[in-house]
């Protein structure tokens, strides 16, 4: 059986999953919720009434503490970068999804952008992740099953070099079925991070609650997608890791990556 994997460094280092958490999540959330009126006791220091009329009218504090809050996923995922030097898809996609937001938030007022920028960018993201995952499932069903045979997680040539040509079949139908579950999990984070923005962002880019709502939406949609896409991906991946016991005669842990 011909099985294709992607060949990663084998020193590379592993992602520290609370470091990647309080950058990308707890600070941001931290940031855009007391932002405004940290700025403001700093501003609270200066006189800035002898400042131009026009310069203070520009000071819109909203959009400076999106900015600060940007910061801090912007250098994790550089950092993260130059590090591992380990770059996927999920990763890049999650930086876009970073810069989309700090864009609508920073520059929203300017060019009149409302809300429903917002709302409709939590929702369109996922979706178009799993249109696109579909897309590649057609086209390149080999770097389709990459992602999900993943040679940080999976021993490929182990799997494939006891997988006999009666069973290729099965394996083939049993990693088809686990895809299917990882793409109908982005479609239903999809839906659920959309109806989320939907009731908990209620103003428009550059009013002051907008960031707090911001900051809101982020732990609480990671929270909710987080269960839900776990529960969804997960059913996908024991299924897999189940079949591959069933169709190997391998034991998890001698195909399974720690």
């Amino acid at each position: 059986m011909v099985f294709y994997s992607i060949n990663y460094p084998k020193n590379i280092e592993k992602e520290s999953p609370l470091i990647s958490i309080c950058f990308n999540i707890f600070i941001p959330v931290l940031i855009l919720k007391n932002g405004d009126n940290w700025i403001h006791k700093i501003l609270d220091q200066f006189d800035i009434s002898e400042l131009p009329l026009q310069l203070k009218d520009e000071i819109n504090l909203s959009s400076i503490t999106f900015l600060i809050a940007l910061i801090f996923p912007v250098a994790y995922f550089i950092y993260d970068l130059l590090k591992r030097k380990n770059v996927n898809v999920i990763s890049i996609l999650g930086f876009i999804n970073v810069l989309l937001t700090g864009g609508i938030g920073i520059f929203g007022e300017k060019f009149g952008l409302s809300k429903n920028w917002f709302i409709i960018k939590e929702g369109a993201l996922p979706s178009l992740i799993g249109l696109a995952l579909i897309i590649l499932r057609k086209i390149r069903k080999e770097s389709f099953n990459n992602i999900l045979l993943n040679d940080m997680l999976f021993d490929n040539y182990k799997i494939s070099s006891s997988i006999n040509y009666e069973r290729q079949y099965e394996f083939e139908r049993i990693v088809y079925k686990a895809g299917s579950y990882f793409i109908m999990g982005l479609f239903i984070s999809s839906f659920v991070q959309f109806v989320l923005a939907s009731i908990i962002v209620t103003a428009n880019p550059g009013e002051p609650l907008f960031s707090e709502q911001v900051a809101t939406m982020t732990w609480v949609s990671f929270l909710a997608v987080f269960v839900i896409t776990l529960s969804i991906v997960g059913k996908g991946y024991l299924g897999l890791i189940s079949g591959i016991e069933k169709i190997t005669g391998l034991k998890r842990e001698d195909f399974l990556k720690t």
